[in-house]
């Protein structure tokens, strides 16, 4: 019997940008996105460091507070424009690129009528969305039609961090590890707003991707059952249930913090992402090796390498 190819590898949890779309001054300093800057903006770049690094394909995104500040809304035109620039990469690269759409949530019927447009004319395969606008997370009204298309039409949401104001600047003695702590943070505390809203009751196929820096509202979710069971002004089912439509990348690989995800939600809620090129790339060989560690089956780690992207990035409707 002829021996098995290996599972492809998928980074679901990387970026590019086009200086096309908002064209800025090229970032100075140390900071990640400075030191990124050469390689996120130039996609042969990237797929030439995949090759190298083993990586089969990447899911690209290109979340809205990249481009605009967290407390701006994306002008429409512009998510347009970045969404068919998108499509046209992964038509080019149809077998390393997979694209989500950019998508400002928080802006109601109009960002939800570019969700069909993205899904149905452009083909991509799901949306990044950022966690919060301006002090509002994905609980506020606003949010809300976005969300009831995503589940209408069976995707996937990409939930991005953003560096909330006050708190990232409280955090920047730490370094860049301040800057993601706050972003994490910002993350979690929205996404457990998700969990506490009714939202996920009325549309329980809503699938949600996180980072693995907003892991707290994996923690937290847990904590607040005892909140759940006697407040009145939880809308939801049991968080600790709810945890059911959230997945998480490995952005970080820490080995303990992986075993932690895969115990709460199970190894088919976990896949490959790194924030690339923001963070250092990881080859095949590393991410072998960690979930060698982690002692799971061929199947469990088949699905975090790529099955587990697969089948997020495939709505519901086709399955």
């Amino acid at each position: 019997m002829m021996p098995q190819d290996p599972p492809r590898l998928i980074d679901f949890h990387s970026h590019y940008y086009d200086e096309g779309w908002l064209p800025l001054p090229v970032p100075q300093g140390t900071t990640g996105v400075a030191r990124a800057w050469p390689m996120l903006t130039n996609i042969e770049a990237q797929l030439a460091a995949m090759d190298v690094a083993g990586i089969d394909a990447k899911v690209i995104s290109a979340p809205a507070s990249t481009i605009v500040s967290p407390v701006e809304q994306l002008p429409l035109i512009l998510m347009e424009r970045i969404n068919d620039q998108i499509a046209t990469l992964v038509d080019r690269y149809p077998d390393r690129l997979l694209g989500l759409a950019t998508i400002d949530a928080f802006q109601g019927k109009a960002a939800a009528r570019e969700v069909v447009r993205a899904i149905k004319t452009l083909h991509l395969r799901g949306i990044c969305i950022d966690c919060s606008q301006g002090g509002h997370y994905l609980d506020a009204n606003e949010a809300r039609p976005v969300l009831e298309m995503a589940a209408e039409l069976g995707i996937t949401i990409f939930v991005h961090p953003v560096s909330p104001a006050g708190l990232t600047e409280r955090l920047s003695h730490l370094g860049h590890t301040g800057t993601l702590l706050a972003r994490g943070t910002e993350n979690a505390a929205s996404i457990l707003s998700l969990l506490r809203s009714g939202i996920l009751d009325k549309y329980p196929n809503l699938r949600i991707v996180l980072p693995m820096i907003g892991i707290a509202s994996l923690f937290f979710s847990g904590i607040a059952e005892h909140e759940y069971r006697r407040a009145d002004n939880w809308k939801g089912s049991s968080p600790a249930e709810l945890r059911k439509n959230l997945y998480i990348d490995t952005m970080g690989f820490d080995i303990p913090t992986l075993r932690f995800a895969i115990d709460l939600l199970g190894p088919e809620h976990v896949l490959i992402g790194s924030d690339w090129p923001i963070m250092p790339i990881t080859t095949r060989r590393r991410v072998d090796e960690l979930l060698a560690i982690l002692k799971l089956t061929e199947e469990q780690k088949a699905a975090i390498l790529s099955g587990n992207t697969e089948r997020l990035l495939t709505p519901l409707t086709s399955q």
